[in-house]
């Protein structure tokens, strides 16, 4: 009967909400095409960029910004609809299609992000700037990660669209990151913790929480700012970044998406391997080493989670499927690694065939679909539901 209550629970109760167009599909899909179409010239990846460039366009918020599309708890509720800094990524491809191809749009679209980015930004001091993660949730910055999303988005913008007051803010962010980071003297490199650490109102777990796949994620987007516009900071926060994590990889090739135990999420490890190609073109000295780790991953990612339609989203370490289901997100995301992988010529072409499946499954589910990240009023209720008969199963029958 229990076992009944359970399934029941998590196939009706807690079954994934569903989805549309959220922005890390679309800016994901989108980066990946335009890969695919620096490495092979097959117009049919331009034609495929452009469709997404339209849906990204259509997708953006009235302010200017962007938003994944889902309620979700990033230490704060989040609410549909409301823009939030991380979604930036979605400037960088609007940007990065306008190089390749250009488009009035394209650049109207540009030019509403950035102006988001300056509304929003905070002053810290002289030097140094920072944005709130969800700023119509609280002015504080809460999340670092998200000033980074802002920063790598604003130095290929800047490098397209140049602005004084913006150039301020994007080299007043990359100090501000700099100076947040921080040691272990046991383990090279550097780390950012995934929360500010000024906040009084984190838990001890909260506080001590480091995501390695964010932090490679940030690492990527700084990269792609630094090969386009120079900011003082933004190499050292590369290189140390980089560092700390690629100490974390084991003889696997498997780096842990937190430090504690959890599962591998592909859509955060596939990051890994993003931001050590991208970091070996800037850090010489660990070029070799570097593609040689994103070899590694990728190929454990393939051989792991890849089952011929779409790649498997939550895979153990052992290689065992936590989540079979379809996540387009997770996929748009592991796409991008491997069109990024085969432009830099670190991955075989022969995997452009997986990114063609790949695409074609997203495309044929219109890039929306169920995410097991998304929260909403039913599930939260379900959640506190169990909270609850918890709490009073502890009173009635104590240990």
């Amino acid at each position: 009967m229990k076992k009944l209550i359970l399934s029941l629970t998590n196939s009706i109760l807690l079954k994934p909400v569903i989805v549309k167009h959220c922005s890390q599909t679309i800016y994901q899909a989108l980066i990946g095409c335009l890969r695919l179409w620096d490495a092979t010239q097959d117009d049919k990846w331009k034609k495929r960029a452009e469709k997404l460039c339209h849906i990204m366009i259509d997708i953006q918020r009235p302010d200017g910004g962007f938003d994944i599309n889902y309620d979700f708890n990033f230490g704060m509720l989040h609410k549909k609809g409301e823009s939030t800094a991380p979604e930036l990524v979605s400037l960088l491809a609007l940007v990065e299609y306008y190089k390749r191809f250009g488009g009035k749009d394209v650049e109207a679209a540009s030019k509403r992000a950035a102006q988001w980015i300056k509304k929003h930004a905070i002053k810290i001091d002289d030097k140094k700037w920072a944005i709130p993660y969800s700023p119509y949730s609280t002015k504080e910055v809460m999340v670092y990660n998200g000033t980074s999303f802002a920063a790598g988005a604003l130095g290929v913008y800047l490098s397209v669209f140049p602005d004084g007051e913006l150039m301020h803010i994007y080299e007043g962010m990359n100090k501000y990151l700099y100076d947040v980071l921080s040691t272990d003297t046991d383990l090279p490199g550097k780390f950012w913790y995934y929360s500010d650490q000024s906040r009084s109102n984190l838990s001890y777990l909260q506080r001590e929480k480091i995501d390695y796949y964010h932090q490679m994620q940030q690492v990527e987007m700084h990269v792609l700012s630094e090969l386009e516009l120079s900011a003082k900071y933004q190499i050292d926060i590369i290189r140390m970044a980089s560092e700390h994590v690629a100490h974390m990889q084991n003889k696997d090739s498997v780096i842990p998406y937190l430090n504690t135990f959890t599962a591998i999420h592909l859509w955060g490890f596939c990051s890994c391997a993003s931001g050590f190609i991208l970091a070996a073109k800037l850090i010489k000295e660990k070029e070799t080493e570097y593609k040689t780790k994103a070899v590694g991953i990728l190929d454990w990612i393939v051989s792991n989670s890849w089952n011929g339609r779409y790649f498997y989203p939550i895979v153990a370490e052992d290689g065992q499927v936590v989540d079979g289901k379809f996540y387009v997100r997770s996929d748009a995301w592991v796409f991008n690694t491997l069109a990024l992988a085969i432009k830099e010529c670190v991955y075989s072409k022969k995997h452009i065939e997986i990114c063609e499946v790949n695409y074609n499954k997203m495309e044929s589910v219109g890039f929306s679909g169920i995410e097991n990240h998304a929260s909403n009023y039913r599930i939260r209720t379900v959640f506190k539901l169990i909270e609850i008969a918890s709490r009073l199963k502890r009173r009635i029958w104590p240990k």
